[in-house]
C-alpha cells in the first residue's frame, strides 16, 4: 500500500501536464512571469529578474529559474512554462497522500490524495504560470517533514522541515517559512509539548538561513532599498493598506475571500468544518492524534490571517487545501469504517449530491441558453476581471456558444454523478459516495480546462501581438498603456523595450525608479508631446477607447490598426 502516493501521482500527471500548451498565455498574470524567465536567460542575470528590462522585486527567482532551465531545453511556449506548477501540483498530490499514509492508513492517504487534486482551485493554478504551486509543494514537504520527525523517524524530518522552509522563502516570500513556524508554536502551546528546544536545532535554522539569506542579501548589494521594498511596503505597508510603490490589485472583502475558497475547494469544503472541529476534539492520546491537531491549525492559521487582513486576493487560500484535503479524507475513512462518533454516510453525501445536482441543472440550463452568468461573479474569482471592473472596464469575454459544448459535457458528469450519489445515500453507503464523488470532480477537470482554454483565447493578446509584429520595422518604438503585466505577452514576440504610459501603479514600480528604467516610464503628456514626432510609434492599450490616452492625442494622428482581447493596437501611421 505504500505504492499509493505513486499512483495517485499518475493520476495527477495524466490530468495536469496533459495538453499544457492547449491554450494561449493570460494575461495577466503568465506573459509577464514567462518574460521575466526569458530575459533571465537573455541578460544572463540570475541574481535580479528583469521585466523589459526594468528590474522586478516582487518575487524571489525559483520558479523564473526553473523555467529558465526548461526553455534552454524546450524553447519559450506556453507548455515549457507551466511545466513547472503542473509538476509542482503532481509533487503536492503525491506528498499528501504520503501524509494521509503516516496519519490514517491507505484509505485516508488514496483519497486525501485525490481530493487535493480533486478541486477547480488546485487545477486552474496547477495549469498557469505562477509561483503558488511550487511554493505550496514546499510548504506541504515542510509539514511532511515536520511530521515524520515527530513520529520519531529520525533527525531527516527537521531537515526537510527547515529546508523546505527555506525553499518556500525562495519561492514566493518570507511569509512562507513565517506562517509554518507560527502554526509548529501554537501546535506546541496546545500540546504543551517540552522540551522544545529539540525542535528548533542551530542546524535547522542555519539551513533555513542558508537557502534563504544569500540571494536576498545579493540582491540587496545591487539593488540598494530593496530589502526595505520587500519587507515594508510590499509586506507591513501592504497590510495596512499604505503602500508607497502600489500595484493595481483591488482585494477581496473578508465574505467574498472565504466564499472564493470555498468555491475552489467544492464539494470538499461542505464538509471542512466537521472535518477540522473533529481534529481539534480531545483528548489526544497519542502523537497521530496530536499530529491531526497540527494539520486543522494549518488551515485556521492561514485562512484565519488573511480573512483579517486588508488585502487578500483569490488565490490566497490555496496553501490550506493540502490540509483540508487530509481532514475531510479522515472524516470520510472514519465514516466508511462506522468509527464512533462519526458522521453518518448521509451526512457527507448529500450535501454533495446537492451541489452536483445543482450544477447539472445549471449547466444544462446555461447550455440551453436559460441561465444567464450572474454579473460581478468573474470579478470574484478572476483577478484581472476585478481590476478592469475598479476602472470601469468590462472583461472581455467569448461568446456563450463557444461553451455549449463544454457544458453539455458538465451537465452529462455532474448528473450521473447525482444519480450515482443519490443511491449511496438511499442505501447508507459512504465508500461508494465517497468514490463517486471523486470520480466525478477528477471527470469534470478536462472539461473545466476546455472552458478555461476557451476563456483564455478570448483574452488572449494574439490578435494585437500578430497585427504589431507584422508591421514592426527597426527603429520604431512600441508603447503600452497602463501596467506592463496586463499585455506581458507582447513583450515575447518583441525585439525591442517597450515604453510604458501611465502604468506605475504596477510591480515594476520600485524599479522603475533606478536610473536606467527613469525614462521607460511616460505619463500622458509626454505621449502627446512624442506622438507626432517624426518616427513610426505603435501604441497597445487595453483600455476603452472612451478611457484610453489616446483621446488626448493631436487630431488625425491616431489610426487603430488592430483590435481583439480585450486590446486595441493604434498607430501614428497608416500602413
Amino acid at each position: 500500500m505504500r505504492g499509493i502516493p505513486l499512483g495517485v501521482a499518475v493520476v495527477a500527471a495524466a490530468l495536469y501536464l496533459v495538453r499544457l500548451g492547449h491554450a494561449p498565455f493570460v494575461d495577466p498574470p503568465e506573459g509577464f512571469h514567462t518574460e521575466i524567465a526569458r530575459e533571465m536567460v537573455h541578460l544572463g542575470d540570475w541574481i535580479t529578474p528583469h521585466v523589459d528590462g526594468v528590474r522586478y522585486f516582487d518575487k524571489p527567482p525559483v520558479l523564473y529559474w526553473l523555467m529558465a532551465a526548461s526553455f534552454t531545453v524546450a524553447g519559450v511556449g506556453e507548455a515549457a512554462a507551466r511545466v513547472w506548477s503542473a509538476l509542482a501540483a503532481v509533487a503536492i498530490a503525491a506528498v499528501t497522500a504520503r501524509l494521509g499514509f503516516i496519519l490514517g492508513g491507505a484509505r485516508v492517504a488514496l483519497l486525501a490524495g485525490l481530493i487535493v487534486i480533486a478541486n477547480l482551485g488546485m487545477y486552474l493554478y496547477g495549469r498557469l504560470v505562477k509561483p503558488d504551486m511550487v511554493f505550496i509543494l514546499c510548504i506541504v514537504l515542510a509539514y511532511a517533514g515536520f511530521t515524520v520527525a515527530y513520529k520519531g523517524a529520525g533527525r531527516w524530518g527537521l531537515v526537510v522541515f527547515y529546508a523546505s522552509l527555506g525553499a518556500a522563502t525562495m519561492t514566493k516570500d518570507v511569509l512562507g517559512a513565517l506562517g509554518p513556524l507560527v502554526v509548529v508554536a501554537l501546535f506546541f502551546l496546545l500540546t504543551r509539548e517540552r522540551p522544545l528546544a529539540p525542535w528548533a536545532p542551530w542546524w535547522g535554522v542555519l539551513l533555513l538561513l542558508a537557502l534563504a539569506v544569500p540571494w536576498y542579501a545579493a540582491v540587496e548589494a545591487r539593488n540598494r532599498g530593496f530589502l526595505w521594498y520587500t519587507l515594508i511596503d510590499n509586506h507591513v505597508l501592504n497590510f495596512v493598506r499604505h503602500r508607497l510603490y502600489p500595484d493595481e490589485d483591488v482585494p477581496l472583502g473578508t465574505l467574498q475571500f472565504l466564499g472564493v475558497t470555498l468555491l475552489a475547494f467544492l464539494p470538499w469544503s461542505l464538509a471542512t468544518p466537521w472535518a477540522v472541529a473533529r481534529a481539534l476534539r480531545r483528548p489526544w492520546e497519542d502523537v497521530t492524534a496530536r499530529l491531526w491537531v497540527l494539520i486543522a491549525l494549518w488551515p485556521i492559521v492561514m485562512i484565519g490571517f488573511f480573512a483579517l487582513s486588508p488585502f487578500k486576493l483569490p488565490h490566497y487560500g490555496l496553501p490550506a487545501l493540502p490540509a483540508l484535503a487530509l481532514l475531510v479524507a479522515r472524516l470520510w475513512d472514519e465514516s466508511i469504517e462506522a468509527a464512533p462518533d462519526s458522521l453518518r454516510p448521509r451526512a457527507l453525501i448529500v450535501p454533495i449530491l446537492i451541489v452536483y445536482g445543482l450544477a447539472a441543472l445549471a449547466c444544462g440550463l446555461a447550455a440551453a441558453d436559460r441561465l444567464p452568468i450572474p454579473a460581478g461573479v468573474l470579478g470574484n474569482v478572476d483577478l484581472a476581471t476585478r481590476n478592469l471592473a475598479a476602472r470601469g472596464q468590462v472583461s472581455p469575454s467569448a461568446p456563450l456558444e463557444i461553451y455549449v459544448p463544454v457544458l453539455r459535457t458538465c451537465t452529462l458528469i455532474f448528473g450521473g454523478g447525482a444519480l450515482v450519489l443519490a443511491w449511496a445515500a438511499w442505501r447508507r453507503r459512504p465508500a461508494l459516495g465517497a468514490w463517486a464523488a471523486v470520480a466525478v470532480a477528477l471527470a469534470f477537470l478536462p472539461a473545466a480546462g476546455d472552458g478555461v482554454a476557451l476563456f483564455a483565447r478570448g483574452r488572449s493578446t494574439r490578435t494585437v501581438t500578430q497585427a504589431l509584429v507584422l508591421r514592426l520595422e527597426p527603429g520604431d518604438q512600441v508603447l503600452h498603456e497602463g501596467p506592463l503585466e496586463n499585455s506581458g505577452s507582447v513583450l515575447l514576440a518583441l525585439d525591442r523595450p517597450v515604453t510604458v504610459v501611465n502604468g506605475l501603479q504596477s510591480s515594476l514600480a520600485f524599479g522603475a525608479t533606478f536610473p536606467e528604467a527613469r525614462d521607460r516610464f511616460w505619463d500622458g503628456a509626454r505621449l502627446a508631446q512624442e506622438w507626432p514626432k517624426p518616427g513610426r510609434r505603435f501604441l497597445v492599450t487595453g483600455v476603452v477607447p472612451e478611457r484610453s490616452v489616446v483621446r488626448t492625442l493631436p487630431a488625425g494622428s491616431v489610426r487603430l490598426i488592430a483590435e481583439g482581447g480585450g486590446r486595441w493596437l493604434y498607430a501614428n501611421v497608416e500602413k
